[in-house]
């Protein structure tokens, strides 16, 4: 699948579409599987993340980016990209 990040749906003439939201989801679904397979090439966390104060700093970073990208209620996507794509998940 490519992922065409120079269209976004403003671009699209008339009113977004379900279709259009649909290849939105696709080009979301897809980006989150190439993040959860590079995150589970790191190393496997070594204890507990509850103790290991770089995740707890990577945590607070990326909640910080996707709230000043994308505003309220993105600190829910932000954790639960960060529960999606956890180093120490390799089921």
């Amino acid at each position: 699948m490519a992922i065409n990040f120079a269209s976004p749906v403003t671009d699209h003439a008339g009113a977004p579409s379900c279709g259009q939201l649909r290849e939105l989801d696709e080009e979301i679904i897809e980006l989150l599987r190439r993040r959860r397979a590079l995150v589970r090439e790191l190393p496997a966390p070594a204890g507990p993340r509850g103790v290991d104060p770089s995740f707890a700093e990577a945590v607070r970073d990326t909640i910080a980016r996707y709230h000043e990208e994308l505003g309220g209620g993105s600190e829910l996507v932000a954790r639960a990209i960060l529960v999606l794509c956890d180093p120490g998940d390799r089921a």
